[in-house]
């Protein structure tokens, strides 16, 4: 505690705050004033909240909650077929597995980076002897019927994609069924003369989803 005295001094008065106390005795005749201070007891502020965030997001990643992981029913688009013919490229190839041990259908996609159209003009594989480019299409009745087509059209700039209900390949006669698993050698011919190779991978098919059901009548 300090006591401090000093002459004529004006000094604005003050209210007790921040932890101080003063006293305050002034005379008519010496003018003397007289203060008393407390010291202000220094204050450490927790940081309880940060401290907190910072175990909880710790303890979090140690107890390792898991990432989500991608579905492994289907294969990565990178591990089915894929081949470049110019400014064609082929991606995305494969085989359901069939339901039909007798026949199987062939799905993939074409981009085409040049400024003309481009067009499939056939295709061959090891699996079967007999591959056609089909298309399906909805009668005035609303049934689908397939129907075997010379071409596919790529559009300049654009990409074709061989799904079900659409253009796709089939695959006729199969001297051996194919399961999941298997491989398909394909050769798919453009245009031109062009030429593309890869292997197309037979993975299962999705539950209720067999899209070469209706193809047992192809022929």
């Amino acid at each position: 505690m300090t006591a401090r005295s000093g002459g004529n001094r004006n000094r604005p008065g003050s209210d007790s705050c921040d932890g101080h106390a003063r006293a305050r005795s002034t005379t008519d005749h010496d003018h003397t004033e007289t203060e008393y201070t407390m010291p202000f007891p220094r204050v450490t502020r927790p940081l309880a909240a940060p401290a907190a965030l910072a175990a909880a997001l710790l303890s979090a990643t140690a107890c390792g909650t898991p990432a989500t992981a991608p579905a492994a029913d289907a294969a990565p688009e990178e591990a089915r077929g894929h081949a470049v013919a110019g400014d064609l490229e082929i991606s995305g190839a494969w085989v359901p597995e069939p339901a039909n041990p007798r026949v199987a259908v062939l799905y993939l996609e074409v981009a085409n980076a040049a400024h003309e159209d481009a067009t499939i003009t056939g295709v061959t594989t090891d699996a079967s002897p007999d591959a056609d480019l089909c298309s399906t299409e909805t009668t005035e009745s609303g049934a689908s019927r397939m129907r075997v087509v010379e071409e596919i059209p790529v559009a300049a700039g654009g990409s074709t994609a061989l799904v079900d209900g659409g253009y796709h390949i089939m695959l006729n006669d199969l001297p051996e069924t194919l399961a999941a698993g298997d491989e398909v050698e394909v050769t798919l011919a453009f245009d031109g003369g062009r030429e593309a190779e890869f292997t197309a991978p037979v993975e299962p098919m999705a539950a209720g989803s067999t899209p070469e059901d209706d193809h047992g009548a192809h022929h």
